[in-house]
């Protein structure tokens, strides 16, 4: 079985010019806020402070690839490295970008869409108000059904 080294892909897949390093990454962000911003649009949930940990998360994933660039050009380190980091910010920003369609109603290939993070399993507002009221029902009913049988107890 063979098997294969990071580094030995990642000396062959690299950027004609480093500025393309910078310039993907960059543009992937953008379509990555351009499709989140009109998902929020359409689905009426808009968070402006979704919106600002979006923008600082993208910031820093710029600021590491300008350290990576002072690393490489500072340090001799090679310029596969840096190409490995844009090459991950790149596929994060592909990830995000496909949710985003997929979230809108683009089709998405079946083989893509399962690997996608669109599962909430998180509980919203209104799901915690339907789940109190009906955990209020259940204890209301015991509470009712204890009642009964004391009063079914008395009655012997």
């Amino acid at each position: 079985m063979e098997t294969f080294d990071i580094n030995v892909i990642l000396q062959y897949v690299h950027f004609k010019n480093m500025c393309w390093v910078f310039i993907v990454p960059a543009v992937m962000m953008g379509i990555d806020v351009l499709t989140g911003l009109i998902k929020a649009w359409i689905h009426s949930n808009f968070e402006s402070s979704k919106m600002r940990s979006g923008l600082g998360k993208k910031a820093g994933e710029m600021a590491i690839l300008v350290i990576g660039l002072l690393f490489t050009a500072g340090m001799g380190i090679p310029d596969y490295i840096l190409s490995g980091i844009s090459l991950y910010i790149i596929f994060m920003e592909l990830m995000s970008v496909l949710e985003n369609l997929d979230k809108l109603g683009v089709p998405i290939p079946a083989f893509i869409a399962k690997t996608l993070n669109n599962v909430n399993d998180s509980l919203q507002h209104d799901d915690y108000q339907k789940l109190n009221e009906k955990i209020a029902a259940m204890e209301l009913q015991l509470q009712m059904a204890a009642i009964n049988e004391r009063d079914d107890q008395n009655d012997n």
